[in-house]
């Protein structure tokens, strides 16, 4: 039986001027951590580049999300080249050139849990890889902290629905 291919994509999350990783983003990183720890044959596709409302230094936001990890014990050779992304339309927009080169067998996009629903959504308008599994990850936020997130993610497929799922 041959080994399976795997890729954990981890959409990126906010990190501060110093390169420190949000909350956010260690959930989804611990997260996507384990299902690796489970399964060595799995390759990292983190994503995250450059942007004012998530990060703010002259290092892609993926860089210190594959610091972290390998920090964690993930093996260098089990990262694929970063998806420099703003947002998550880009993330799939842009990662859907890699995951269609690799082929993995199984595909795990990792990402915060209040933000899986859109999280589908666009996988679904954008990428539509076959076998793909969602992984949401716990979010260790207070119901305050989460609230402004949640908003967010109303209002975004709020607008998806306006624009009848039409991207722009």
């Amino acid at each position: 039986m041959k080994n399976m291919k795997n890729i954990l994509l981890v959409l990126g999350a906010p990190n501060d001027e110093k390169g420190n990783l949000s909350r956010i983003a260690l959930d989804r990183l611990n997260y996507a951590f384990e299902l690796y720890s489970l399964n060595k044959n799995s390759r990292f596709l983190c994503t995250g580049g450059f942007g004012k409302q998530f990060n703010p230094t002259s290092l892609p936001h993926a860089y210190y999300s594959k610091q972290y990890l390998l920090h964690k014990g993930v093996k260098e050779n089990d990262f694929l080249e970063f998806v420099l992304s703003s947002n998550t339309v880009e993330d799939f927009r842009m990662s859907k050139l890699v995951i269609e080169k690799e082929q993995p067998d199984i595909l795990w996009v990792v990402s915060s849990d209040f933000h899986m629903k859109r999280v589908k959504i666009l996988h679904d308008i954008i990428m539509q890889y076959p076998n793909t599994i969602f992984v949401p990850a716990p979010s260790s936020l207070t119901i305050q902290e989460l609230n402004p997130f949640l908003l967010h993610e109303e209002q975004a497929i709020r607008e998806l629905q306006a624009n009848n799922f039409i991207l722009y």
